[in-house]
């Protein structure tokens, strides 16, 4: 029976340059990246060819890179490549997806964002929000990351957290409004 290996251990592999590394990654991730990608994409084709890029990113970036928790690391990638292939199918035939509803749902925190992007980076803009849920407790932080980071439906989300979708819809509109607040109070844009 084989051991089940630590991220440490999966990451040390990476280092080592071992090639099988990247079917045991696919063994324990590959179906929650594919959730991931599919959340975004909505088409199975395209969200399996993400997370096979995610791979190929994966061993290109560690090493030097040494992520401390691989799950996220490889999230992030997975999430990158599929918001990239929904902007070039949507380029190509003007579709729409799931992927457009949860920042449909930011729009009006970010309105104006043609002015952020002009005068500041909008890493500055990530470092503001990354604040804001920190000091949100850990169920807030959890449902906002799920909704607005992989773009998981409502409904996936309150099965996930054990609550309905009524109380998730509104703990995602107090965030939102909150977040508003405290976006306009730093200065990002003005109430109108």
């Amino acid at each position: 029976m084989k051991e089940k290996l630590t991220d440490k251990a999966i990451v040390q592999r990476f280092f080592d340059r071992d090639e099988d590394v990247l079917t045991d990654v696919e063994a324990r991730y590959g179906s929650y990246l594919f959730t991931v990608a599919n959340n975004i994409l909505q088409n199975t084709e395209d969200s399996k060819e993400c997370v096979n890029d995610t791979y190929l990113s994966a061993w290109q970036k560690i090493p030097p890179h040494r992520p401390p928790v691989l799950l996220t690391f490889l999230a992030k990638i997975t999430r990158g490549h599929a918001i990239d292939r929904w902007r070039q199918n949507r380029s190509l035939k003007r579709g729409g997806g799931q992927y457009v509803l949860p920042l449909d749902e930011l729009a009006d925190i970010v309105a104006g964002s043609e002015e952020i992007t002009a005068t500041v980076e909008v890493s500055e803009l990530a470092v503001s929000i990354s604040k804001f849920l920190a000091a949100e407790n850990s169920l807030v932080r959890q449902v906002f990351v799920c909704r607005y980071f992989y773009c998981d439906r409502i409904t996936d989300i309150a099965r996930m957290f054990g609550r309905s979708e009524g109380g998730i819809k509104a703990i995602l509109h107090r965030t939102r409004a909150k977040l508003r607040e405290e976006l306009i109070k730093e200065g990002w844009f003005y109430e109108t």
